[in-house]
């Protein structure tokens, strides 16, 4: 249901496990209900292990463990559904740590004096080691949602571009609609196409970029890289271009469903409409402003 609210009904872009991942890790943060109730499970196996003096893990042991171990008791025939379903879990992570011995050293690490967190649990189930290169250029906290989306999107290539799309066999045809010389991919599109490449010049231009780049790896590294503070120029040039991928993804999807075109100058325009719609209007300092309105 969540899965058809975000992507209304149409193709999924990206996977459910993915998108429940936190931010910094290159998902959207959404909650996983899947996620948790094995966070749950492992608490109550953890509680088993421990053997706590409460009347129901006297039963558990007694009816179910019988003087064996939780990591290593067997399903039999005759066992409720809830508790095959617990050893289903514990066999699955134990699979997924390696050994009982991690999963046992992972779940200690989320407990809090006696008790275990679930929503420790939880994160060290969701969340990948590595955080995603790209968190802070997509999701600065001055950028619009929807252009963050979007970004979000572009940046993992899983945009709807017209090369996706022959290779789905949706479309047997692969041309730019913009400037019509070449085949549309995400590459092409931010910025080597000409018209786009115009546009994301005039706002280098405005914002004095000291260094001029129509290449989207080489923009995306540069902003990872070397855009790392958080200055309001800095957060600035990363506005400038979630709104720049945006409002050029949404020129393209006009001259394809409504057959509108419209100049880079206009485009550029509804850019800096844009970002100044949020400055000015949003809660910051009046020297911002008066700095935003001197561009």
């Amino acid at each position: 249901m969540c899965s058809e609210f975000l992507w209304n009904q149409k193709i999924p872009l990206v996977s459910w496990k993915s998108i429940c991942k936190d931010k910094k890790y290159g998902g959207l943060g959404v909650f996983s209900a899947k996620t948790w109730n094995c966070a749950a499970a492992l608490k109550l196996l953890w509680i088993i292990h421990l053997k706590k003096d409460s009347l129901w893990i006297k039963w558990v042991h007694g009816n179910y463990l019988q003087q064996s171990d939780i990591w290593q008791v067997h399903v039999k025939l005759n066992d409720s559904w809830m508790w095959k379903q617990l050893l289903k879990v514990r066999d699955k992570l134990i699979r997924r740590f390696g050994s009982v011995n991690s999963l046992q050293n992972i779940l200690s690490k989320c407990c809090i004096g006696e008790k275990i967190s679930i929503s420790g649990v939880y994160r060290i189930l969701l969340q990948p080691d590595q955080v995603a290169a790209w968190y802070n250029t997509v999701w600065d906290n001055i950028s619009y949602p929807k252009h963050s989306f979007v970004t979000w999107l572009a940046i993992q290539s899983r945009l709807l571009t017209q090369d996706r799309l022959c290779g789905m066999g949706i479309l047997a045809a692969n041309q730019c609609v913009m400037c019509t010389n070449f085949p549309e991919s995400c590459g092409h599109l931010f910025f080597d196409c000409q018209f786009s490449a115009l546009v994301w010049n005039m706002v280098m231009d405005w914002l004095k970029f000291s260094w001029r780049s129509c290449s989207w790896g080489y923009i995306i590294n540069w902003y990872n890289s070397r855009l790392k503070r958080k200055g309001f120029m800095e957060k600035l040039k990363r506005m400038a271009l979630t709104a720049s991928i945006y409002w050029i993804w949404q020129e393209r999807n006009f001259r394809i469903f409504q057959s509108k075109a419209r100049q880079p100058e206009k485009i550029f325009r509804a850019i800096r409409i844009s970002i100044f719609s949020k400055i000015m209007n949003d809660n910051f300092p009046i020297h911002i402003k008066e700095r935003i309105q001197a561009l």
